[in-house]
């Protein structure tokens, strides 16, 4: 295992736990895939990891190193057994966090017999073969599918069969006993926005009774979960008319009516709602950048001031923007919608998308719901 010296200010963080070392905190290099121990300034380990290429150089993966074989079969099975905190009817949940399960920049997420896997590093092309050697065993799934799209990575659209028969064009999960449709090959993240499930599961218990606006609802998500929770009619919105066109059929496949209901294929964040009792908003990331703070705060605040001018009782709001802390993002959203509303709840990233103690850049999942004050 080649040895490279860290930087001084680089030493601190990575032996408290931090996984990245970037390209200008250690000396040396090396190739994608190879495995490293990391030195502070007297020779001494600090950590080990997997070497990267570009602005991160490092993914640390623990302080004693291990054959990166002996490592996958050791961290993957100890991520699997989390399976047992997901509970509920579910077939649906991440299985690899990344970082959060010591396998920074790589991602599984299981869809019934599915395996959907995602680098955001280089490091790990050159171990797909050993991943999914640990994978087909320890899940007994049929298919181990590679989803592209991480620029830095693969930088193409679409994905490749790894293990198995290739997946279905679409084809349902289960997720707390509701059926939604799943697109490995082409749907947005790996196929589902598996990191709302318990904010789905909320919505339906929040929802009896209630008309609901769904905005930037994809495949209807939350629309299903509120019409299942007893909603009265629910309206779904969405830019996308192919992710319209699945959220009825999600309905269907429910034993729900979608001509109940509506549906919109048009802008959310321009969307001219009818009074409503909750409105879900749950928009795609605003701010990938330094210099698009600023713009993003601007967004959120003015998409929730639209929004309080017809959400009557409750607004559930949501943010993936991993650059706004929950307090900036929640700042945000109170200044849109008003002295009129107060804060009732408040949570993050679920149970299956763990964050390492030591990579608060890891916690990125927002949602906080907001009850009119004095009510409808």
């Amino acid at each position: 295992m080649k040895k490279f010296p860290l930087t001084a200010d680089t030493v601190g963080p990575v032996a408290r736990g931090h996984p990245w070392v970037y390209h200008d905190g250690v000396r040396g290099k090396a190739e994608p895939g190879d495995a490293v121990e990391l030195l502070d300034g007297r020779g001494k380990r600090v950590a080990w990891g997997v070497w990267d290429e570009g602005t991160i150089a490092v993914r640390v993966l623990g302080r004693d190193p291990l054959p990166i074989p002996q490592h996958l079969a050791r961290a993957l099975p100890a991520a699997a057994r989390r399976r047992q905190l997901v509970g509920g009817e579910t077939n649906a949940y991440r299985l690899c966090n990344g970082e959060g399960d010591g396998l920074g920049g790589l991602v599984v997420d299981r869809y019934d017999d599915v395996l959907v896997v995602r680098l955001y590093s280089k490091a790990w092309e050159r171990h797909l073969g050993t991943i999914c050697d640990v994978l087909m065993p320890l899940t007994g799934c049929r298919t181990i599918f590679r989803r592209f799209g991480v620029g830095r990575v693969d930088d193409k659209q679409g994905g490749q069969t790894l293990r198995g028969p290739d997946p279905a064009e679409v084809f349902p999960v289960v997720e707390n006993g509701m059926k939604l449709l799943v697109r490995v090959r082409d749907g947005q993240k790996t196929g589902l926005f598996l990191d709302q499930r318990e904010h789905r599961k909320l919505i339906r218990g929040w929802a009896a009774g209630r008309t609901v606006v769904n905005l930037f609802s994809y495949n209807g998500g939350f629309s299903v979960a509120a019409a299942l929770g007893g909603a009265k009619r629910v309206t779904s919105v969405d830019v996308a008319a192919g992710a319209i066109e699945d959220a009825r059929e999600n309905f269907r496949i429910n034993g729900l009516d979608p001509s109940a209901h509506a549906f919109h294929a048009e802008d959310a964040f321009a969307f001219a709602g009818e009074p409503s009792d909750l409105v879900v908003v749950d928009p795609p990331s605003l701010t990938h950048a330094a210099k698009a703070d600023q713009a993003a705060r601007g967004a959120y605040k003015a998409l929730h001031r639209h929004v309080g001018t017809y959400a009557t009782d409750l607004v559930a709001s949501s943010s993936c923007t991993a650059r706004l802390s929950f307090e900036r993002w929640e700042e945000a959203v109170r200044e849109g919608l008003g002295g009129a509303w107060a804060g009732l709840h408040r949570s993050a990233e679920p149970c299956d998308h763990p964050v390492a103690v030591g990579h608060p850049e890891g916690r990125y999942l927002k949602f906080a719901l907001y009850g009119r004050l004095g009510g409808s």
